[in-house]
């Protein structure tokens, strides 16, 4: 009986999300590989196929793959405790601020060590044509 319930709930729920994803548009990219649901989007394939051939060592979970989540972890969560104690909005947000301004940031003891992977991804930044918040 238990079982009989979990096969008809698994098969409604894989019945809504068919058609939720045949409900949702899809524009097929210039690569001719890849679709998104946001044309703007499609730019962004290359910039990812760059990272994981390049900077992932073709998709290996490396220390610039750890770096590089930890970076972005840090600049999300990223605080001011000094306007925070002024009682005002202390910042974060993914913004780039860590790769914007490196020779303060990475001064910051949490964020002691990613200098290196700011370096890193500089290229990818240039050759991509993005803001470092982007990547």
């Amino acid at each position: 009986m238990a079982f009989k319930s979990l096969v008809t709930f698994v098969s409604l729920a894989a019945a809504l999300t068919g058609a939720y994803a045949a409900l949702t548009r899809r524009v097929a990219c210039p690569d001719g590989k890849n679709t998104a649901t946001n044309a703007a989007c499609c730019q962004l394939f290359a910039v990812r196929d760059d990272l994981q051939e390049n900077l992932f060592h073709g998709g290996l979970c490396t220390a610039e793959a750890h770096e590089s989540l930890r970076l972005t972890f840090h600049d999300a969560i990223a605080i001011s405790p000094a306007l925070e104690a002024q009682g005002q909005f202390g910042g974060g947000g993914a913004d780039g601020s860590i790769a914007i301004f490196p020779e303060i940031e990475t001064n910051f003891h949490p964020n002691i060590g990613l200098d290196e992977i700011v370096e890193l991804q500089k290229p990818f930044v240039a050759r991509h044509n993005l803001s470092v918040a982007d990547l």
